[in-house]
């Protein structure tokens, strides 16, 4: 037997019922845009399941809860390809994990797939009858009927959530509003999600990293967005304005560049951050450091825009005010990096480029189109390799700050 097609809404629960019901043997295999997920029956009963996704690997489940280290993790997948072995039953070899554990995880892994793949819109599947190989497999057992019904339950309180959370493709900040960590009461799978909350991760890729399913990760942005701990970041367009002078998006983008450059710093220079920003501002030269004068990354997002609107009324020789605006906060930009590097030297300044990196990465993919998009984004990379050759950078620093960095 074999089906093929697109399916949308509760299609594929539909079609896995179907090969349930008829005690199939074969593969399922479920393809949306770039995700893959293949799902082994034995006589309609699901025995395995595994995906493209990087949380549904079974290694990165079991490095995630800390059963095993990178380090184990990297031997045997580099052992179980030289000798075309399952990673599952090399780590058990190897006595990393126990096969309790093992089944245990396969277990999750099969039941995160199959959730997540029920939570698809739309797609394409394939099944096949084949005579499935199951030696040196330890497999599992689930029931398909068992999996629809729970997340026939899961995708009800979904739809509850989303109302909160209406697209993955939002991206959420830290709200500031918790002064101390003493006042943070999380268990550890929220903190793991809360951790990731940097500006500029989306939903989706939130869920990516974390190593949960979707419904456990919109939960618990659903709990940390109810107590006031993130909030959602203000989208901005960089193609606003019909005769191109409306500002506030760029003013907008390079405010998310400089707080990202302050909170790196501000640990470390304490009341010098704020000398730091305003000494930056008087190696512009006129007529930039006057426009800039009353500007800060701390500022409300009106008021630094009402604040370089007034001054650049004040110059009516500058004819492009958007171009001229963009332009000096690059060079602003330039600036602050410098004296951040000659301060703190190359090693912070590597953590702020990387901080950055991630910024302008998500104007890059979320952003609709326009030269305003391009030219930030290539001028800041050109900056950046600038930045890095004059301190020789010459590889990203992967550390990153504790997470208790939000709450300063």
């Amino acid at each position: 037997m074999n089906l093929q097609g697109d399916f949308e809404g509760l299609t594929l629960a539909s079609i896995l019922q179907l090969l349930c019901n008829d005690q199939k043997t074969g593969i399922l295999t479920v393809t949306r845009e770039d995700y893959e997920s293949r799902v082994y029956f034995d006589q309609g009963t699901i025995i395995y399941a595994v995906a493209s996704g990087r949380q549904s690997r079974l290694g990165f489940l079991l490095s995630n809860d800390g059963l095993i280290s990178a380090q184990q993790l990297q031997k045997c997948l580099s052992f179980a390809k030289s000798e075309n072995l399952y990673l599952g039953k090399v780590l058990v070899q190897k006595g990393y994990i126990s096969r309790d554990t093992l089944k245990k995880y396969n277990t999750k892994q099969a039941e995160i797939i199959l959730y997540n793949l029920l939570f698809w819109e739309k797609g394409k599947f394939e099944y096949r009858d084949a005579r499935l190989n199951l030696t040196n497999m330890i497999v599992t057992q689930l029931n398909p009927m068992k999996l629809i019904l729970e997340a026939s339950r899961r995708m009800d309180e979904l739809s509850v959530l989303k109302k909160v959370i209406p697209s993955d493709k939002l991206v959420f900040t830290m709200s500031g509003k918790v002064e101390s960590k003493e006042e943070i009461k999380l268990n550890a799978n929220e903190w793991r999600v809360l951790s990731l909350i940097d500006g500029s991760r989306s939903v989706r890729q939130v869920i990516t990293e974390s190593g949960y399913d979707e419904f456990a990760v919109y939960k618990i942005l659903y709990s940390v967005i109810s107590s006031g701990l993130i909030e959602q970041k203000e989208e901005v367009n960089l193609n606003n304005g019909e005769n191109g002078e409306n500002l506030s998006a760029v003013i907008t983008v390079f405010s998310d560049i400089l707080s990202s450059i302050k909170k790196n710093i501000s640990e470390e220079m304490g009341e010098r951050t704020h000398t730091l920003f305003q000494e930056s501002k008087s190696n512009l030269g006129n007529p930039l450091e006057t426009v800039f004068k009353d500007y800060h990354p701390d500022g409300t997002k009106n008021t630094n825009i009402q604040a370089i609107e007034t001054a650049l009324d004040a110059l009516p020789e500058v004819t492009d005010r958007k171009d001229f605006i963009l332009s000096g906060f690059i060079d602003y930009c330039g600036q602050v990096l410098k004296n951040v590097g000659d301060i703190l030297g190359a090693q912070p300044l590597s953590t702020i480029l990387d901080d950055i990196e991630k910024i302008l990465g998500y104007i890059r993919k979320y952003q609709a189109g326009s030269k305003e998009k391009d030219r930030i984004v290539n001028d800041m990379k050109t900056l950046m390799e600038n930045v890095r050759s004059k301190f020789r950078i010459t590889t990203k620093d992967k550390s990153k700050k504790g997470l208790f960095s939000f709450f300063s």
